[in-house]
Order: C-alpha cells, then sequence, then structure tokens
C-alpha cells in the first residue's frame, strides 16, 4: 500500500516539523512529505474526532476526512491565533495552510469512481467574501461557489439540493433552512460505493438474532464462507472484506466474548486507533472463515461544535477572538463560526457498501449591516384590484381618493 511506502518518510520529517509554530517560517515541504504528513494528520484527526465523545454514542459514525476538508476550506479564511489554533487540531500544527491546500488538492485528484468528494460554498449575497479567500479555496479544494439570497427560503432547497446531488440522493438535507444572519455555508460532501469483491448469496441471508445493549433483536445477517484477511489482537477479532476496487475494504472489529465494544474502545484511546487498523491489516493473514455479517442501514447526525471545542478549536467559535479578516472583503464585520453539522450515512446488503456523509460549517457575521429599504407611504390617492392569479382575471379594481374613517 502506498502508505506504507511513505511510512519512513513521516519518521524523518514529523519531528522536526510538528513542533514548529505554525507562524514561523519554514522549508517548502515536498509533494512527497505534504501526502505523508496529510495521511498522518487525517488519521490523527480522526481519532481525536472519534473519541471526542466522553460517553458513548450508539451508532454513532463520523468521516473525519469530510470534517477536516470542510474546516480546511474555512481555515483559508482565518487568521493569527485562529488559524493556528484551527492547524493545531486539523494537522497537530505540522501543515500550513498553503501545505494542507495542495495536499488536500492532491487528494481529490486521486479519487477513483467509487469515491466521490465534492466542496461548495454558500455565500450571503448582501456580503463581500475576500477573492483571495474565493479563489484558494476553488482552487485547492474544487469547491462550487455561488451567492444566493440568505433571505428567501428557496435558498434552502438549492442548498439541499446539491447537498442530495453530491452524495447521489444518500443524504437529502444539512440544514433545516437558510439564516438571513448567515455570512455563508462551507460545505463537503463525500459518497462512496462500491460492491464485494465476493458478494454474499442473497439466499444464504437469514434471520438471526443481534444481542444488542437494549435487548436481543432478530435481523437480517448475510453469510458466507470464504478466504479473508484476519488476525486478532488487543482482545478482538479483525476481518478485513476487500471491495472490487481493491483500494477499499471495510473493516470489521469484534472484541471478544465478554469484553464490551466500550470497553475495547476506551483502551483504544491512546493507542493510535486509526493508524492500528492499516498496520492489522498489513499484519493479516488469510483465513478460511464462516462469516455472518448483520445486513444494516444507519443514518446519524450531530453537531460537532462541543466537540471541536473540546479539541482546542475555541477561537473560531467565540465573537469576541474569533479572526476571520481574510475571509471578508472589509474589516467590518467580522465574522465566527456559529455550527459545524455533520450527517452520515451507511448500508452493507449483500452486494456491497454504500456510505455518504456531509458536513456544513455555518459562518455568521457578529453585526449584519441593515438591509436598504424604500419607504413608500400611501398618503394621497392610489389604484388598487384584487387579483385571480391562476386565471389571470382582476376580481375587483378601484381608485381611492378619499378614505373614509
Amino acid at each position: 500500500m502506498r502508505m506504507y511506502t511513505l511510512s519512513f518518510l513521516l519518521l524523518l520529517i514529523t519531528a522536526s516539523l510538528v513542533a514548529m509554530p505554525v507562524q514561523e517560517e519554514r522549508t517548502t515541504l515536498t509533494v512527497e512529505q505534504q501526502e505523508a504528513l496529510f495521511t498522518q494528520s487525517v488519521q490523527t484527526f480522526s481519532d481525536k474526532l472519534f473519541f471526542a465523545t466522553g460517553s458513548p454514542v450508539h451508532d454513532r459514525m463520523i468521516s473525519p476526512l469530510s470534517v477536516l476538508l470542510a474546516l480546511g476550506m474555512t481555515a483559508n479564511g482565518a487568521a493569527g491565533q485562529t488559524q493556528e489554533e484551527m492547524l493545531s487540531v486539523l494537522t497537530g500544527s505540522s501543515l500550513s495552510v498553503e501545505d494542507l491546500n495542495q495536499a488536500s488538492l492532491a487528494y481529490l485528484k486521486q479519487s477513483p469512481k467509487e469515491v466521490s468528494i465534492a466542496n461548495s460554498l454558500w455565500a450571503n449575497d448582501r456580503m463581500d467574501l475576500s477573492p483571495t479567500f474565493l479563489a484558494k479555496v476553488r482552487k485547492a479544494y474544487r469547491a462550487e461557489a455561488r451567492n444566493l439570497n440568505f433571505q428567501a427560503q428557496k435558498s434552502t432547497k438549492v442548498i439541499n439540493d446539491w447537498v442530495k446531488d453530491a452524495t447521489k440522493g444518500a443524504i437529502d438535507s444539512i440544514i433545516d433552512e437558510v439564516q438571513p444572519d448567515m455570512l455563508l455555508y462551507l460545505i463537503n460532501a463525500i459518497s462512496f460505493k462500491d460492491a464485494w469483491r465476493s458478494e454474499f448469496e442473497p439466499r444464504a441471508t437469514r434471520t438471526m438474532t443481534f444481542h444488542a445493549q437494549s435487548g436481543d433483536i432478530q435481523i437480517p445477517f448475510l453469510s458466507q464462507q470464504s478466504h479473508f484477511a484476519y488476525l486478532h489482537q488487543n482482545r478482538a477479532s479483525y476481518l478485513y472484506l476487500p471491495y472490487k476496487n481493491e483500494r477499499y475494504t471495510m473493516v470489521a472489529i469484534l472484541p471478544d466474548q465478554g469484553y464490551g465494544v466500550y470497553s475495547f474502545l476506551e483502551m483504544q484511546k491512546q493507542a493510535h486507533f486509526s493508524a492500528s487498523l492499516f498496520e492489522g491489516f498489513a499484519n493479516a493473514e488469510y483465513e478460511f472463515i464462516d462469516l455472518s455479517l448483520p445486513k444494516f442501514e444507519s443514518r446519524y447526525a450531530d453537531s460537532l461544535k462541543d466537540e471541536l471545542q473540546n479539541l482546542g478549536m475555541r477561537r473560531s467559535f467565540d465573537a469576541g477572538s474569533a479572526e476571520f479578516s481574510a475571509m471578508l472583503a472589509s474589516k467590518k464585520p467580522e465574522a465566527v463560526i456559529d455550527e459545524v453539522l455533520h450527517k452520515t450515512f451507511i448500508r452493507v446488503d449483500e452486494t456491497g457498501t454504500e456510505a455518504a456523509a456531509v458536513t456544513a460549517v455555518m459562518m455568521k457575521v457578529t453585526s449584519m449591516p441593515p438591509l436598504e429599504s424604500l419607504r413608500l407611504v400611501f398618503d394621497r390617492p392610489f389604484v388598487y384590484a384584487i387579483l385571480d392569479l391562476e386565471r389571470s382575471i382582476p376580481l375587483f379594481m378601484g381608485v381611492l381618493d378619499n378614505p373614509k374613517p
């Protein structure tokens, strides 16, 4: 795997770069260094975000890459300590904004047909964004950028229709309604769909008991006997299920009997969990396995605001200290992140897997300039009418030139 060819490079450059403050001038990274540090950043951020909730969240599913790309776009509009905090959370300060942009673009260019990644920016047409900021986001993240009238309800449908199209219908919306005081919405959407390399026979699917924490339930299980990459470590069985595009695989981890899944996860918090999944695949051996796997579909939605603040991204959400001066064309008004919304979907069945994620970074301004208004006073004679719009027929027409109290 390509990731492992970068491992030695990571060891050479991480020690010298991670500890460096973001604002210090640094040597321009090579493409290989950018890719290696991007891989490390995504893995580290994945672990931090996946384990960010203090208590177990049932059926939780996130796409750390989606969140990182959405916030990566946003970081291009940040400045000073706000940007430093964002880069610290997203990349451990190992990448500058420019390096993160270039590494993100390289990853987007490498995505095959099984994975679709789309970015967009929807701006309030009452505000002027910095042309430099827009150019960076368009180029590095291939983002579609549009101005919308946030006073109009149809703008909600425009954004949600983009989300539905970008996720191939898996997720049909990300916002309930556009807020007039919002500055812009920065949205990332990721869609994955691929068939199993060895599909499950529908006739082998059978109802079995799943021992959920809330009690036993009867659900369909996929069944297959075949050779799979497998290993046992950390008191758990790791099974790797390949897709037709062998660049991708699903790993299913089953803790040993009597060892609960949340106990297992608790032990993985400080263990570079994401990296261990790839290391496990490298160390796995093929075993002949009689496999039964639940056939399932799951949806998840959450605000990531608390998690991101707990990870150290506090200034971005604080109207008193947020610095997003690079996002706006003028110094006033000032902007702040209002919310980071995240939605995911997954379906696992006999043929393969479909999954999708959407992340929306919602920016608002601390003070919205007043709407320009036209004052109109009917204090002299005027004409009026009552119309049937469907048939284009005037029902009543008149002139009021001498109103009576």
